[in-house]
């Protein structure tokens, strides 16, 4: 009769116990397109690993970062004597991949490599410039 009566309570645990399927997220996952819009200044550039930031004027540099609708855009680049990859003063750009992007596409066919994670909404970004010669690297350090 006792194992009767541990039989039924433990059968009637387990169906109070069970849950129905848990409850999963009707809209599913959705990840999120990262944002560097804003007014980019360089804060210093190597080459080849040795600091050439007070060589050249980079003071007067600026690049502009727009999106539209959520996505990259336009871009504007506001001195074209410092020594940066663009030759246009404004076009578009885009990310290889708009969610984990390694290298930012600029309309005139340059790109640019992303050194590091890229965080939305945060103020500093890292590029490898690619200018001329392949033996030379050019890491530029930018912030807002």
């Amino acid at each position: 009769m006792k194992c009767l009566r541990l039989l039924l309570l433990l059968s009637v645990m387990a169906v109070l116990s069970c849950d129905d399927d848990p409850e999963q997220n009707p809209e599913g996952f959705t990840e999120f397109v990262t944002n560097i819009d804003g007014d980019w200044k360089i804060d210093q550039v190597l080459q080849n690993g040795n600091d050439i930031t007070n060589f050249i004027d980079f003071q007067s540099f600026s690049l502009q970062l727009s999106y539209e609708n959520g996505m990259p855009s336009s871009y504007t680049l506001s001195n074209l004597t410092t020594p940066f990859v663009l030759g246009q003063a404004s076009g578009n750009w885009s990310f290889d991949d708009p969610v984990y992007p390694t290298k930012i596409n600029f309309s005139d066919g340059t790109s640019l490599d992303i050194q590091g994670a890229v965080l939305s909404g945060g103020d500093e970004l890292t590029v490898i410039v690619p200018m001329g010669c392949t033996s030379n690297t050019y890491t530029y350090r930018l912030s807002k």
